[in-house]
């Protein structure tokens, strides 16, 4: 690595991706792989939508980790919708401010809403970097 912070997505689902239309509610979730901070939420559209949906980026039992409003007329295939932050202060998403960190373990859920009628299909995406763990910040590390 070139100086800088180490970044990763998690990239959920297969090709054909999530289907809006089915039932409002949790359509995947990830798991955080070691202590990072969110820095980006994204969508990736595999068939185009006809209505509007709400995907939520949400740790479970906690806050936001970003909020995507997508317009039908926007939604078409192969095009990526994303919200930023930034590491140094996390900015207001949506319906929140973004979790300024995540724990190895930690669950992000995807959650659709308002997409009933929508024909749509999504690959989720979140963009993380990683923080250095210590004993003194990460609970499940045991010192030797």
């Amino acid at each position: 690595m070139w100086g800088g912070k180490q970044q990763y997505t998690l990239i959920g689902y297969g090709a054909a991706g999530i289907a809006l239309a089915d039932t409002d509610g949790t359509k995947f979730t990830f798991t955080i792989p070691c202590r990072s901070t969110p820095i980006k939420c994204a969508v990736k559209m595999t068939i185009a939508a006809n209505n509007a949906s709400t995907i939520k980026f949400t740790k479970t039992d906690a806050g936001d980790c970003g909020t995507l409003t997508i317009a039908a007329a926007t939604a078409t295939i192969g095009k990526v919708m994303y919200e930023v932050t930034t590491y140094t202060s996390a900015g207001t998403a949506g319906a929140g401010v973004w979790l300024g960190s995540l724990s190895e373990g930690d669950q992000v859920a995807v959650i659709v809403s308002s997409s009933t009628d929508s024909t749509g299909y999504i690959i989720p995406m979140l963009t993380l970097i990683a923080d250095p763990e210590t004993p003194g910040n990460a609970s499940n590390m045991v010192s030797a």
